[in-house]
């Protein structure tokens, strides 16, 4: 699975067949996957589960609120310009750039450098519609803070 797009991962059919089977899949603050109600799961299920365990966290993190605010207000910068030309891809637009503190939004960014924190990483990837490939979901992962 390295490389591929985890969109394209058999982890999102799954998700969407635990939706529609009535399971509530979330993500706790410290980044384990909780499913409810998890007597309920066959196990194919848990062990589907196991297997795309981080294209599943990865899916579900590109569903947190603040990646979704950020994808979206990426994407209506990106509808205000022509091809070639890319927009910044700014959340806020009066950060500082500062090390350790993420020049699109102001949170911290997790290294003691410049760059983007998780959110506004993948946000920007989803709002250009960029793969999303299982190395770079755990770099991101391995980037986040709570």
């Amino acid at each position: 699975m390295v490389g591929q797009d985890i969109l394209d991962s058999p982890a999102l059919p799954l998700l969407v067949e635990l939706e529609h089977q009535g399971f509530s899949l979330r993500l706790t603050d410290r980044g384990v996957l909780r499913v409810e109600p998890g007597s309920r799961l066959t196990a194919g299920q848990r062990q589907q589960l196991i297997e795309y365990k981080a294209s599943v966290v990865t899916i579900l993190r590109c569903c947190d609120a603040g990646v979704v605010a950020r994808r979206d207000a990426f994407e209506r910068q990106l509808d205000g310009v022509a091809a070639p030309r890319v927009p910044a891809l700014l959340f806020k637009t009066d950060v500082p750039y500062t090390m350790a503190v993420c020049f699109s939004c102001g949170d911290p960014n997790g290294r003691p450098s410049f760059g983007r924190c998780w959110r506004c990483a993948l946000a920007a990837r989803l709002a250009l519609r960029l793969p999303i490939s299982s190395a770079l979901a755990q770099a991101l992962d391995d980037a986040r803070v709570a």
